[in-house]
């Protein structure tokens, strides 16, 4: 089984943690597949990506000759590198007909080649980087959340691209573009780890069947508990009131000894009930999102060939829109197009030169969530500003986002993963009584059961939101209206 990955009982925990986050792993991976690592936030996806790449111990073994490379992987701040500089530093020996084969691929125009790696955009950097990975065949990649600098026709192009290819893993929480390529899904869950053969949505079928037997089995073992429980409860009883109800010397011998025997059918029935409790943790309790939603009195938006002008240009097509009380409008289009701007616009952070007509009408109360750059707010941050009643608010949301509550006493989430960062500003996001949200890519690192919690609560609720995202399987769900911004030139 040369080039497979075979791993057996593999166990890991950092030293902080009191639990392990695997033990007894035993699974084997071929070397063709196009896995997709799935997992709850702070499960260890990238924690399994860097055992693989031996950067950290464990217990167990792991068999495998394949040269493992990371993604994403840039160049140092002080390498001043072109982009065909970046993809021949690992592969010297690469042709340029197979590197501009690869760019057509990814549909990035081969003049990119000669531009500076540092000033092309993110998603442009993303593609270079995946295609610097697929180049050497001998490289088997593990790429770790690539969509996050993707639009959405960037997320599709990535998607036929990884489809051409074969064996690789790849971390990512965007359903629609995993469907696109993955043939078999690790699942990291509470208590064990799932290998199954098909894409995502095979996944969540068979997750779905598999939790309906398991909520079946847990009710058994719950009222088989409880009867345990009483059992336990008559026993203790009956052996206290046998030793009690005689001064007799032989009679209290005897219930001396009536005691003991209790006390033994006691422990073996209440080591039968920890037992029993243990089977009941594997399924993923996902709780409903609070979400104090109240509407706008006014029209929001109203915007009559407009764009935005930006030395002298429009920034995108003039567009048309209006935007009511319970309306999900969401801003689409290609990274660079102005989405952002648009937001900044809307929000009056940034005074700029416009066309057309336009009446923005923004309510009292706002929920806002932009792309701020996780290393300018933490944890401790949010929690030094809140009241005592809000922390107690925010806390109950971080937990209904799946939060341990073990770590609300750290002091910083510096060693929390991406996604449960991220879950630090979406709770403050969800905080109050809010008329309008404005959420500028609130999917970026949340796992797939919290996105499905945001469409659920949102469906639910009917807020009235102004948004950009670029995970089509998050926009569709909730989205009733769309407009996509395209450039004038």
């Amino acid at each position: 089984m040369t080039g497979n990955i075979i791993i057996k009982k593999l166990s890991f925990r950092y030293l902080s943690m009191v639990k392990p986050l695997f033990e007894n792993v035993n699974i084997n991976i071929n070397e063709s597949w196009k896995l997709g690592l799935v997992g709850r936030n702070g499960r260890g996806k990238t924690t399994f990506l860097k055992i693989l790449l031996n950067q950290l111990e464990y217990e167990g073994t792991l068999q495998s000759t394949l040269d493992f490379k990371y993604f994403p992987l840039y160049p140092g701040t002080h390498e001043d590198l072109t982009a065909q500089e970046v993809l021949l530093k690992q592969n010297p020996y690469i042709e340029t007909w197979q590197i501009e084969r690869e760019l057509t691929y990814m549909d990035l125009p081969l003049d990119v080649l000669g531009k500076k790696f540092n000033v092309l955009s993110g998603g442009e950097q993303t593609k270079l980087l995946l295609i610097e990975l697929f180049l050497n065949e001998n490289s088997f990649p593990l790429i770790d959340e690539p969509t996050n600098n993707l639009d959405l026709h960037g997320r599709q192009i990535v998607g036929q691209y990884l489809n051409n290819k074969k064996g690789f893993i790849v971390i990512s929480h965007d359903e629609y573009f995993l469907n696109q390529f993955v043939d078999h899904v690790l699942a990291i869950n509470k208590e064990n780890i799932d290998l199954i053969t098909g894409n995502i949505d095979t996944w969540k079928y068979e997750k779905a069947n598999a939790d309906m037997l398991s909520e079946e089995r847990n009710s058994n073992l719950k009222a088989e508990i409880k009867r345990l429980n009483e059992v336990s409860r008559q026993v203790g009883s009956w052996g206290i009131k046998r030793e009690n109800s005689t001064k007799d010397a032989a009679e209290r011998r005897l219930a001396a000894k009536q005691m003991k025997r209790s006390k033994a059918i006691k422990k073996r029935t209440e080591e039968m009930i920890e037992e029993k409790q243990s089977l009941i943790n594997n399924i993923e309790n996902v709780s409903d999102l609070k979400m104090i939603v109240e509407q706008p009195r006014k029209q929001v938006l109203f915007f009559r060939d407009f764009s935005i002008l930006r030395d002298g240009i429009p920034l995108f097509k003039p567009i048309n829109v209006d935007v009511y009380p319970t309306d999900r409008f969401f801003i689409e289009g290609k990274n660079g197009v102005g989405k952002s701007t648009l937001l900044n616009f809307i929000l009056g952070k940034e005074q700029l030169e416009t066309i057309g007509e336009y009446r923005i009408q923004l309510p009292e109360h706002l929920s806002i969530l932009s792309q701020k750059n996780q290393e300018d707010a933490d944890y401790s941050s949010f929690i030094k500003q809140l009241s005592s009643k809000e922390k107690e608010e925010y806390w109950h949301l971080l937990h209904q986002l799946g939060t341990q509550r073990s770590s609300f006493s750290d002091k910083s989430s510096k060693d929390w993963s991406s996604g449960e960062q991220k879950k630090v500003f979406l709770a403050d996001a969800l905080l109050g009584n809010n008329e309008l949200f404005i959420w500028d890519e609130v999917t970026n690192y949340l796992d797939i059961m919290v996105i499905n919690q945001l469409i659920d609560a949102i469906k639910k609720n009917e807020p009235t939101m102004i948004g950009v995202d670029h995970n089509e399987y998050f926009v569709n769900a909730i989205a009733t209206k769309k407009i996509e911004l395209t450039t004038s030139f």
